[in-house]
């Protein structure tokens, strides 16, 4: 349950859902479990990652899958694998992702939503194994119209970052795994004065 919103946080109606590093697909699922009628997008870059998740979503309405990752950018990237948890696949290479790697695309996380066309997003999820920053910097635009934000962080910093780039939002929940890393929730402060 590190994903769970609490479900006065939840509107009426089918949800959308953003799930950028959505892995094998057990967000999704978990959503699809609580919200059966929600739209989620999922972006996961790793071609074998990606037919997992597509076999473990198979036959649920309202899903669409994206072979790419997100960013501030466009182009393609090194996503370094982790070679036990596919969950720790990162663009970013450290001393700890040392190995294979293999090209992905890249997308301008800004311009996919906009042709997409996700104007409001009841829930976006962002785990990227450290890409979090960037992207939330390329939707900054599009952030005052999210109703929940949920990323992970992967350094102190970012914690900080990551809340000074939501100014619209009141953190609801947050889960530190260590000094750092976590996972911070944010729900929009227009929908907690409508609740009110």
């Amino acid at each position: 349950h590190d994903y769970a919103v609490p479900p006065q946080f939840l509107p009426s109606g089918t949800l959308t859902i953003v799930d950028i590093g959505a892995n094998v697909g057990l967000f999704a699922l978990y959503m699809k479990s609580i919200r059966s009628d929600c739209d989620i997008y999922c972006f996961e870059p790793a071609p074998h990652i990606l037919r997992l998740l597509e076999k473990n979503l198979k036959g649920r309405q309202g899903v669409k899958s994206f072979a790419y990752a997100l960013s501030d950018h466009n182009g393609t990237a090194e996503l370094y694998l982790n070679p036990v948890n596919s969950g720790e696949n990162s663009l970013r290479s450290d001393s700890n992702r040392k190995g294979q790697s293999i090209q992905v695309d890249v997308r301008n996380a800004s311009t996919v939503f906009q042709q997409v066309g996700l104007t409001y997003i009841d829930i976006l999820k962002i785990d990227t194994e450290g890409s979090e920053i960037d992207i939330l910097k390329s939707l900054h635009l599009h952030l005052p119209y999210v109703g929940i934000v949920m990323a992970e962080y992967h350094s102190e910093a970012d914690r900080r970052t990551i809340d000074a780039m939501l100014p619209n939002h009141m953190l609801f929940d947050a889960k530190p795994c260590g000094i750092n890393l976590g996972l911070v929730k944010y729900i929009n402060s227009r929908l907690v004065e409508f609740q009110a």
